[in-house]
């Protein structure tokens, strides 16, 4: 039984609490409550690690914003030590939308407050404590709810691109209120298949994108190397891919100055087209759009290959920087289609 810790969430946050975790001093917990966050902490098994997570979860249900979000950042750092990512990730989102329903009204109280004459200092000091509890907490929330669905496919999935949520993200964001990084791990594509044809060589391939940004360039970083490992060296007469480039797409084994968004080497970075991706009509699909405006093809997005005719760069750092460390991209072959097959294709798209 964790009461120590059901008593701390329901609990009401004091000024105190909130001074030291932005002076850098740290979460302040009871001395009862941090004794069985370090019982929680001391297995190294992944069920019994999930198991907390499920004892933990089981007191964020209407208890004190910052407390529960402190909560749903245990949870967080039990699944960065193995837990199961699934075992809170909808209490976390529940409470992230909880967090963004109070982020947006502090943004009306702050509107109302330009429009007011007289304030009186019990107000004043009363919004200020509502406010920082709101900011403060929305820093876990947001820590957490990046930790559980950078590792859930299944649960982005369920979650990518719902209009009320990406227009209340649209509007904190442009406010300042909330992280540029949250957007993009809602507009991920997930399990989503794209059809390659190359009319050169009458061949069509079929490819599967997990964690891929919204915009072309990430793609096409991570299926032209997919298609090298395929077809072999030299396919359309394309150039070796730079593994180091493939690697930060993928986002594996970074090192700290690739990961780091301020660090000066990021600008340095770049990559280019090893083949000329486009559709019919176009002479180039621009690694700007997003895979959504690609067109349908047997309900599945395609596009034409062929060998370069321009160069294209990119930096990678901007067009698809890190936003969390656990947040693994890929863009596999599923299939090379037969010839009957391909050529059916071929015929559909007027080639």
């Amino acid at each position: 039984m964790l009461e120590a810790l059901a008593e701390f969430v329901r609990a009401r946050t004091t000024a105190e609490e909130l001074d030291a975790l932005r002076e850098g001093q740290g979460l302040f917990l009871p001395s009862a409550a941090g004794a069985e966050v370090s019982d929680l902490m001391a297995s190294q098994d992944p069920a019994e690690l999930t198991a907390n997570v499920v004892s933990v979860r089981n007191l964020m249900p209407g208890g004190d914003l910052f407390h529960t979000a402190v909560l749903a950042l245990l949870c967080g750092t039990l699944v960065e030590r193995g837990a199961d990512p699934g075992a809170a990730i909808d209490a976390t989102l529940d409470l992230f939308i909880q967090q963004l329903d109070a982020l947006a009204d502090q943004r009306r109280r702050d509107d109302r407050i330009r429009t007011e004459r007289t304030l009186t200092d019990r107000i004043v000091t009363d919004r200020i404590m509502t406010d920082g509890i709101v900011t403060t907490a929305g820093q876990l929330t947001f820590m957490a709810t990046m930790t559980m669905l950078s590792r859930s496919v299944g649960t982005r999935k369920r979650w990518r691109g719902r209009p009320e949520l990406m227009a209340r993200l649209d509007g904190l964001e442009e406010a300042g209120l909330v992280p540029w990084f949250l957007r993009e791990v809602f507009t991920l594509h997930d399990d989503v298949d794209l059809l390659l044809l190359d009319p050169k060589n009458r061949r069509a391939y079929q490819f599967r994108m997990v964690g891929v940004r919204d915009r072309l360039y990430h793609c096409y970083a991570l299926l032209q190397d997919a298609l090298l490992r395929h077809t072999g060296p030299g396919y359309l007469g394309a150039e070796p891919v730079d593994p180091d480039m493939v690697r930060y797409a993928r986002n594996r084994d970074l090192g700290e100055e690739e990961f780091g968004q301020d660090d000066p080497g990021r600008e340095r970075m770049h990559d280019h087209l090893r083949f000329n991706f486009s559709v019919p009509g176009a002479v180039i699909m621009p690694g700007s759009a997003s895979p959504s405006e690609l067109p349908t093809l047997d309900g599945l997005p395609f596009l034409l290959v062929e060998p370069k005719g321009m160069s294209i760069n990119w930096n990678p750092s901007n067009m698809y920087g890190v936003v969390h460390e656990a947040l693994a991209a890929s863009v596999e072959l599923v299939r090379e289609f037969d010839q009957e097959r391909a050529e059916v294709l071929f015929v559909k798209c007027g080639f």
